[in-house]
């Protein structure tokens, strides 16, 4: 079970959240089924969504428990179920025993403490969701342990992971009984402090982290908060026992092997009695009711070949297609059900499980002009492309391409319906596309057509292929440094601790401002609004310090590295390894930055640290899945700075690139007086961090804080780089009015950010929007340069009949992979496409590594 998923759902909980939320609905015998088909709706969108190796249902069983026993109140008032709510259980769990999912339900035991146990078991076997509509179920978020719960109906989901829930509440999920017994539950009957409301409950959780610790420092509380507290005492700390989830049942370990068979002729039985439609169609089932019969545009498996092909044997050479698809990584991601819709209306819906048929229907697609919502995702549930990419228009990249700072997701999609704007299914998707993909192109002009055939309908393909191919990882490694980590982090812990005199709630703001600045008493640096700040700068600050007491300040240091190295990393990498491949199958997104550039997620192989030892280990553990292959790496050498040279016309940035010299040395020398040749490494670096720091607009305030000078001579500085590098200071200073005058910024290539756009992301700041103006172009551009490369790489690997693969992309580098024999010529290969690939005023340089690891490039 290493590596996989497993989801587990509040039976219970979820029944009765989709029974209020849905309005009342029958079978046709009258049996109510409102809470079933909210049940269902939701169950399945999570699976599609989220991709669960196995799942598993719990219910509450019917008796008391020891909640009960330990408090007469418990639940008290709480009015009896509905009959017609109670009467869809049993229809739930017969359906559940029919998908194959096993059902727990403990006598004397609530779904909540065995779902908990279930926690707590798997606890290194892989990661675990927890689908719930209760709210006391957040406690049981951890590093391998996300909770999802519906926020708005039956549709929609936030999803609770230790980030999210401490943006939330402010507090680690471990504490939150603790708020729970303080703000009162309502449906629990229990009443809370009186006083004592949410906000008030998470600051003093922030504060002092737990119950315990609120009552050792009552006299810092208002005195009618601490009147409260005292009479309440030990009810209080009574509903937290009752609140705090029982995580000690041994549950059989045989209901976390491989889900049963699904009986489809037992489902679609049921289906038929409760007139359901849409569920049994959305699993590819067959449902013989009278009112389905009705719709004749599903099309018959048998006969679904024939009349395709029939139906475009006509002038119209244009088709639409929606799909679904399963499986959580790339890799296993295949198309399940698709829906082929004409122009007159006609829509036809084919089970793609069907081999037979499957092929007939995507030989015929290739012939046709194909509207669709997302090619790369076509493409890696076909695990091949259905056609060219002339042949394609993706409505998700027009979209993309019109407004790049807006949501392309299926949401998206839904957005910009007008006719079609509720729950729509393959049908109406597919016949909806043709209006959507005709609106867009009315507004798409020949420039940003030119950039979706050139570059991101293209680009699909090849990304489509890297995240196929994928990254093998030595799990091995990974589990020896995160045992390292673990027990590194123990150690600083334990040392912090002892300084403290007490355990210190290291996740606290409040608690390390305490233990700082009051217990040990080192200097106050900043504050926040709420009390001290104790960010890095400040840590870094105080470390520096030349007093015994810095050492803790260099310990949280090492806290924070470490934490976010382990939950961060290390657990989310060995999460992610398919365990069919040994491999992480990251999802590349193309339509998802207002700049242009790619993203990485599931993993984010874009955001591995760069520095450090544990750096260097943690990329020790990404190795070539060809035996004896090799890694290459081409980096672009300070791209971004070549494009300004190139749009802004500097003859100075120019002319040191075309001789080739090192232009933070050059910048260096010119801004302090100094010769290039006694540049130091320390004036090198601040000169590069005015070259950059310039770029995204920043201010002598910006650069004074980051060099560590004073604002009056840091604005010496920038004024002697513009006296330099005129030019430079006539694109900053220009980009901000044109993009105001355009309404959007522009790159080389034509890419477009609406400066509307940004000011729905970003607010009406005047000071971003300029920032976005100056940079955006150039990094659009570079961005658009590293697409090019990418395709004109994957296309030559192909017409050489070269065995090497493209695997990831790190905005200005490219990482591919080959047999150490092919080494020299996929290098050469790779620095000559990257290179050539568009001319500019100034050179385009690449530096390539290679290595075992990705430690070595």
């Amino acid at each position: 079970m290493s590596g996989e998923r497993t989801l587990l759902v509040d039976g219970h909980a979820l029944a009765f959240r989709a029974y209020y939320a849905l309005p009342e609905l029958n079978a046709p015998d009258g049996t109510p089924t409102n809470a079933v088909l909210g049940f269902l709706n939701m169950l399945l969108k999570v699976i599609n969504d989220e991709k669960p190796d196995r799942v598993v249902i719990f219910f509450d069983a019917k008796g008391e428990t020891f909640r009960h026993k330990a408090y007469e109140e418990y639940k008290e008032g709480r009015p009896p179920a509905p009959e017609e709510f109670k009467a869809q259980i049993p229809i739930l769990k017969e359906l559940m025993k029919h998908f194959g999912y096993p059902v727990v339900e403990i006598e004397g035991v609530e779904a909540d403490d065995a779902i908990a146990s279930c926690v707590r078991s798997l606890k290194d076997k892989g990661e675990i969701l927890v689908l719930t509509a209760d709210k006391d179920m957040l406690q049981l978020v951890r590093a391998n342990a996300k909770v999802l719960r519906p926020i708005k109906g039956v549709s929609t989901f936030k999803i609770y992971d230790e980030k999210t829930f401490e943006e939330e509440f402010g507090f680690p999920p471990s504490s939150f009984p603790d708020y729970l017994a303080l703000i009162g539950d309502k449906a629990d009957n229990i009443p809370g402090i009186p006083g004592i409301g949410p906000k008030r409950a998470s600051a003093l959780i922030q504060k002092y982290g737990s119950l315990e610790n609120i009552y050792e420092y009552l006299d810092e509380l208002p005195p009618r908060i601490t009147s409260n507290l005292k009479e309440k005492k030990e009810e209080l700390f009574q509903w937290r026992e009752l609140i705090r989830l029982r995580d000690t049942l041994e549950i059989d370990p045989k209901v976390f092997e491989q889900n049963g068979h699904r009986d489809d002729k037992a489902l679609v039985d049921i289906f038929e009695k409760l007139g359901f439609r849409q569920i049994p169609e959305r699993l590819g089932l067959k449902v013989q009711d009278e009112r389905i019969k009705k719709t004749p545009d599903i099309v018959d498996r048998s006969e679904t070949a024939s009349q395709l092909t029939k139906a475009h044997d006509d002038e119209n050479k244009t088709v639409s297609l929606s799909f679904e698809a399963e499986g959580r990584y790339p890799q296993s991601f295949k198309m399940t059900k698709c829906a082929v819709a004409k122009k007159d209306g006609s829509v036809y819906v084919i089970d793609t499980r069907e081999s037979e048929d499957y092929d007939k229907l995507m030989e015929k697609i290739k012939g046709q002009r194909l509207l669709l919502w997302g090619f790369k995702e076509l493409t890696t549930a076909l695990k091949r492309s259905p056609c060219a990419p002339d042949d394609v228009w993706d409505g998700k990249i027009a979209y993309y391409l019109l407004h790049p700072d807006m949501s392309t997701s299926k949401e998206g999609l839904k957005k910009i319906k007008e006719a079609r704007n509720s729950e729509a299914g393959l049908k109406e998707e597919a016949l909806s596309l043709f209006d959507i993909c005709k609106k867009l192109s009315a507004q798409m002009d020949h420039e940003l057509l030119e950039l979706m055939y050139r570059i991101d309908v293209p680009l699909s393909l090849v990304l489509s292929k890297m995240e196929m191919h994928g990254i093998r990882m030595d799990l091995d490694l990974l589990w020896k440094i995160k045992e390292k980590l673990e027990r590194t982090l123990e150690d600083v812990n334990a040392s912090i601790d002892m300084a403290a005199g007490s355990k210190v709630n290291l996740n606290s703001p409040k608690q390390v401002g305490w233990l700082l600045f009051e217990h040990l008493g080192l200097p106050v640096i900043k504050r926040t609004k709420t009390g001290y700040s104790t960010d890095v700068t400040v840590l870094e600050e105080l470390s520096r310090l030349d007093r015994p007491e810095a050492l803790v300040a260099k310990l949280l240091l090492d806290h924070r590295e470490l934490s976010k190295m382990l939950t961060g990393f290390v657990q989310p990498l060995i999460d992610a390894i398919d365990p069919k491949t040994g491999k992480v199958h990251t999802t590349f997104e193309h339509t998802s930055t207002g700049t242009g550039r790619l993203s990485s997620r599931d993993p984010n192989l874009q955001n591995l640290p760069a520095y450090g030892d544990w750096a260097i280990r943690l990329k020790e553990a990404f190795i070539p899945s060809r035996q004896g292959g090799k890694f290459i790496g081409a980096d672009y050498s300070q791209i971004e700075l070549r494009v300004l040279a190139h749009i802004s016309g500097d003859e100075k940035l120019r002319e040191a690139f075309e001789r080739g010299r090192d232009i933070h040395a050059e910048t260096a020398a010119w801004v302090f007086g100094i010769d290039s040749e006694r540049v130091s490494p320390e004036l090198r670096r601040m000169a590069k961090m005015i070259n950059f720091g310039l770029l995204y607009g920043m201010t002598p305030y910006g650069l004074a804080s980051r060099l560590g000078i004073g604002r009056e001579e840091a604005k010496a500085i920038i004024e002697r780089y513009f006296s330099g590098f005129p030019k430079v200071r006539e694109y900053i200073e220009k980009s901000y009015e044109e993009a105001k005058k355009r309404g959007y910024t522009l790159s080389l290539f034509g890419r477009r950010r609406p400066l509307s756009e940004v000011t729905t992301v970003e607010g009406n700041n005047t000071a971003a929007l300029k920032r976005v103006a100056i940079n955006t172009p150039i990094q659009s551009t570079a961005a658009d340069i590293t697409k090019l490369a990418m395709i004109r790489f994957d296309e030559a690997l192909q017409t050489e009949h070269i065995d090497a693969n493209l695997v990831l992309q790190v905005h200005d580098s490219l990482i591919c992979e080959c047999y150490s024999k092919d080494e020299a010529l996929v290098s050469e290969l790779l620095k000559r496409n990257m290179e050539e690939v568009v001319k500019l005023s100034v050179p385009l340089e690449v530096d390539i590594k290679s290595g075992y690891t990705l430690a070595e490039v």
